[in-house]
């Protein structure tokens, strides 16, 4: 497809925008797997570390932090633009993944999920402004489908996947 008066071309898969049309497949999957996969090993994790009363603050804090890294994180890529949002959103995914992985105590695991939730939330927010900023007009529904198909896989294998490291390893693996 042909380049739009700003040089933005117009397939998610010219030049340039091929590279950062597989990051955000990349980056998307893996939060999708990372989400399927907590919520099938979740009960093994609690059985190991007790307090089955905390059982749904695992996913309730991921949901409320991730709000936050969605509202903090948007306004930020629209000030600055989304380098910096984006890697910090990488960065305490992976940081809350590290912490609920080696938690000895649910306390921690929650404290883990929240850090992963606001890295979340910022991963979402950046990826749609990317999207908004990096791709012509023509081009942005293409990636929304794409964005929106990359959690078909991790939804139709994750679960499984997930069950057979759990088993396998240990759900400590699974973060």
């Amino acid at each position: 497809m042909p380049a739009t008066a700003s040089g933005r071309a117009e397939s998610v898969w010219d030049g340039a925008h091929c590279l950062l049309t597989i990051g955000l497949i990349l980056v998307v999957s893996g939060a999708a797997f990372e989400t399927l996969a907590v919520a099938t090993t979740l009960p093994a994790t609690v059985r190991e570390l007790g307090g089955l009363n905390l059982y749904g603050w695992a996913f309730s804090v991921f949901q409320l932090t991730s709000l936050i890294g969605i509202t903090v994180a948007g306004a930020e890529a629209d000030r600055r633009g989304p380098a910096g949002p984006l890697i910090a959103g990488v960065a305490l995914f992976v940081a809350g993944l590290l912490v609920a992985g080696l938690a000895p105590s649910m306390p921690v695991l929650i404290l883990g999920r929240a850090v992963q939730g606001l890295g979340a939330g910022c991963i979402s927010s950046v990826s749609y402004t990317v999207v908004g900023q990096g791709y012509a007009e023509a081009a942005r529904p293409q990636m929304l489908a794409i964005m929106a198909s990359a959690w078909v896989i991790p939804g139709l294998i994750g679960p499984a996947i997930a069950g057979l490291v759990a088993d396998s390893l240990g759900w400590r693996w699974i973060f």
